[in-house]
């Protein structure tokens, strides 16, 4: 979002408006902004769990904690 608005030339619009906020507004626009990248990292999860059941890792994933665990306990040193 940063690189939009700098390449554009509205960062300095942008800043200005924000430096006239009153911290509640500053508070929701932060939250607004959170929620954003949340959203983002969701869907970027999502994709990878998409690729990961499409190449079958999903279905390994049972034996693969298994073999970590059996390599972690005690009993493996």
């Amino acid at each position: 979002m940063s690189s939009a608005l700098a390449e554009s030339g509205n960062l300095p619009a942008v800043v200005e408006r924000l430096s006239h906020l009153t911290q509640e507004e500053l508070a929701v626009v932060e939250q607004v902004l959170m929620q954003l990248e949340i959203n983002r990292t969701v869907a970027e999860l999502d994709e990878l769990s998409d690729g990961l059941r499409a190449s079958g890792m999903m279905e390994k994933l049972p034996d693969i904690i298994r073999q970590v665990r059996e390599n972690r306990s005690p009993g493996a040193a």
